[in-house]
Parts: structure tokens; sequence; C-alpha cells
């Protein structure tokens, strides 16, 4: 049985791209063909001869668009389920399998278990710009929420590198510079912070799906250009959930 992906981990994405959605045997508004980087992912299950002409025309053009991005960079890996995940259960929750809300709170912290679909709607709304995952665990960042600072912001690694140079909340800060950027190397220095996050703020994007933190876009920086230019898409306005249902991601 073919793959059956989410949109959520492929709308709003650096290096994918929705080309058409279809609805599974695991659900519906899934990523029916799909090209990250330089690969391509045809279709669902279903035999050769099955196809219509329009399906074998579509198949031969898929083909000609995915050639042309041989060669195309992989900037993000699918390690973790994104913070918009849940809706997904949600949905089909509501219109075929309620117990898939039991599933669901397997994955969330416990405040958010036992609540009814919409209670559970609610609270992933309230809670969703400070989610982060495990693998397929959820969690909130207490220190983003506090803050009221969207965790795939850059202004929370600015935050942290301001509370350095200031002494404050030295430990806390740490920990979300180095969980976000996986740098790890420059302690609490506020200097080395700084001057890391100067020679890569313009080529920072945020991934959910790769392990909720911010990567440097290396294409775009090799060629002078901030990705929000480079690409015309940036990670600081993403809202999945509004874009979740689009037919192709036409930006980039």
């Amino acid at each position: 049985m073919g793959e059956a992906l989410t949109l959520d981990t492929i709308v709003n994405s650096i290096d994918a791209e929705l080309i058409a959605k279809g609805t599974s045997g695991k659900g519906p508004n899934r990523g029916a063909i799909v090209r990250h980087g330089r690969y391509t992912l045809w279709a669902f299950e279903g035999p050769v001869d099955d196809m219509t002409d329009a399906g074998k025309r579509l198949f031969v053009n898929t083909v000609v668009y995915a050639a042309g991005h041989r060669g195309s960079a992989v900037l993000e890996r699918r390690m973790t389920k994104t913070r918009d995940g849940p809706f997904s259960y949600l949905e089909s929750a509501r219109t075929r399998s309620p117990g898939l809300l039991g599933t669901l709170g397997s994955y969330l912290p416990a405040e958010a278990r036992g609540k009814t679909i919409d209670e559970t709607e609610a609270w992933l709304v309230e809670k969703r710009p400070f989610l982060r995952a495990e693998g397929r665990v959820f969690e909130v960042d207490a220190f983003a929420e506090k803050l009221g600072i969207p965790n795939h912001k850059r202004e929370l690694l600015e935050h942290c590198i301001a509370n350095l140079r200031s002494k404050q909340n030295v430990q806390e800060s740490v920990r979300e510079l180095v969980r976000y950027t996986g740098q790890s190397e420059f302690g609490d220095s506020a200097e080395a912070w700084q001057d890391w996050y100067e020679a890569n703020r313009d080529y920072l994007f945020f991934s959910d799906c790769d392990g909720f933190r911010f990567i440097i876009d290396q294409q775009a920086k090799a060629a002078g250009k901030p990705t929000s230019e480079f690409r015309g898409w940036s990670s600081q306005q993403v809202d999945y959930r509004e874009n979740a249902v689009s037919p192709v991601a036409d930006s980039r």
C-alpha cells in the first residue's frame, strides 16, 4: 500500500511541493502527487492497467516535471509530526473514526487528554504557536509561551541572546538556543551567539518536521540572497491551517 502523506508535512515546507491531493484509505486531504527536493511521490495504490488516458498523460507530465528538479537539494527530513498534524486526527475523528481522538490523546500532554473533540481543538489552537514534538509526542514550550513569542519566529532567538547579554534567565535561554538551532558550542557567550546569528539570520528557516528547529538554507546563503527572496517563502509567516488545503504550493 502506498504512503499517504498528510498535507501538514508538505504545504509550507521549504523544499516540498503539493502537486495533487486526494482521499486515501488513511483519510482525507492526503498528498497524492508530491515533490520533495529531487524526489517525487506518485499517487496511491493501484494497478497500471486501471489508469485512465488522463491518468497516463498526468503520469508522463509528472515524470517530465520531476526530471526538471533532478539535483535539487533536500533541505528538510520528515522526522517528526508537525504542530498541525493533530488537526488531521481531529478531522478524521469527526468524519470517520471517533476512536482516533484517543489515539491523538496519546501524543498530547496530559493536560490535553480526556477532552471532547471541540475542547481538544480549542486547546490546540491556543497552544499551537508554542508546540514542539519529539517524534510524535508533543509538548508545550512553556518558556516561549510565557514570552508570547511563537517558537518558529526568529525573535525567540534574538530574545534569548539578549538575555545572555543582560545575564537574565541564562540557563533557560541557552537551552532554547541549543534546542532550536542544534548549536551547542557557544555556551552562554552572548557574543558568540550574536556572531552566529548575524551570519545566518537571513538564511534561517524553521522546520517542524525536521525536529522543530531552525536550519540554515545553504543554497540561499551561497547565492547571497535571503531565503525569503531566494525561495519566495519564509517560515516567519507560515500558517499551515490556513493553507493546508490549497491545491498547489505555487509561490516558489
